[in-house]
């Protein structure tokens, strides 16, 4: 079954994002971070998409779009597996990733004809890296961006602190659930529902997004938009910021880098990188653990779902 198996794993372009997911067609499951892409089909099924998408790309995407290494079988199957345990994340261990993993899936079903062999792949997928991780990652420090944004403010706030939090995904949650009673929380997003979702899970303050520019009057700041589009107005003298931890990728805040009491995605990698020499041994122990579950995997690899002759020949 894994013998099929085929991951291009390239560098991040947005900007071919969406003739990237056009060109899929649920017939490959596509995850995009600010690290990689990654794009998992059956023998060269990815290859062929990648391709037409470079045909349909300009000659400066083209060069983007090809920077790529190629992953089969079992090779294939451990590099996810790595991958989603946070083991090929500048955060050793980081558990972001899972949450990226889900959404793409989530995508992924919601396409008009999703591949039902990538489906049983991705399921077992996730089974195998909740086992390694209960088993071998726990508790190995920082482990979230989240975490370490805490850690940061922690150190230039006292507790009680008001902190905006800008943005309502995944990642601005986890801050909240962590941090919510050692801060004030004022979160500032476009998504109403999800704001409102929040507030009633968390007991958090709300600043309605049409007066998002009010965060200039805000002395802590987390920011978890990513947007190439400015979506809040340059501030000439960004005096008032005690701390600003920006998790934007790409960030909308450029014209803050420099400035003394402001911490980059980069900055905070740095940060997680530090504490990351602290896992090496349990990082080891699961990287045998990863090696051991894909072997098992493909062994004991079964289908409980009926499929076609075209899924026979993984076309």
């Amino acid at each position: 079954m894994l013998n099929g198996l085929k991951l291009i794993n390239c560098l991040p372009c947005p900007e071919l994002e969406e003739l990237l997911h056009a060109r899929a067609k649920g017939q490959v499951f596509i995850l995009r971070t600010c690290q990689r892409t990654l794009m998992l089909g059956f023998n060269r099924q990815p290859e062929r998409i990648l391709e037409g998408l470079s045909e349909s790309a300009s000659q400066e995407k083209q060069s983007e779009a090809i920077k790529t290494e190629i992953y089969s079988g079992l090779k294939a199957y451990e590099f996810l597996l790595q991958t989603i345990c946070g083991l090929k994340s500048r955060i050793l261990g980081e558990n972001e990733i899972v949450h990226q993993f889900k959404e793409a899936y989530g995508a992924f079903l919601m396409t008009e004809k999703p591949n039902r062999l990538i489906q049983t792949v991705l399921e077992k997928l996730f089974k195998d890296a909740k086992d390694i991780r209960s088993m071998h990652l726990k508790n190995i420090g920082l482990q979230t961006y989240a975490g370490i944004s805490r850690k940061i403010l922690s150190e230039k706030t006292k507790i009680g602190a008001r902190v905006v939090v800008l943005g309502s995904g995944q990642l601005s949650e986890d801050f909240i659930k962590i941090s919510r009673r050692r801060f004030t929380i004022i979160l500032c997003a476009r998504n109403s529902e999800r704001v409102a979702e929040l507030q009633k899970t968390y007991g958090i303050e709300v600043l309605p997004w049409e007066r998002r520019d009010e965060i200039y009057g805000e002395r802590f700041i987390l920011n978890t938009i990513g947007t190439d589009q400015s979506f809040i107005k340059p501030m000439i003298n960004p005096t008032p910021f005690e701390c600003f931890v920006d998790l934007g990728e790409p960030t909308p805040f450029t014209w803050l880098k420099g400035q003394k009491s402001y911490y980059s995605l980069e900055e905070v990698f740095k940060i997680g990188q530090e504490h990351s020499a602290q896992k090496s041994e349990k990082v080891e122990q699961a990287l045998s653990a990863i090696e051991e579950a894909t072997e098992h995997r493909n062994g004991h690899f079964t289908i409980n779902i009926p499929f076609g002759w075209d899924e026979l020949l993984f076309a």
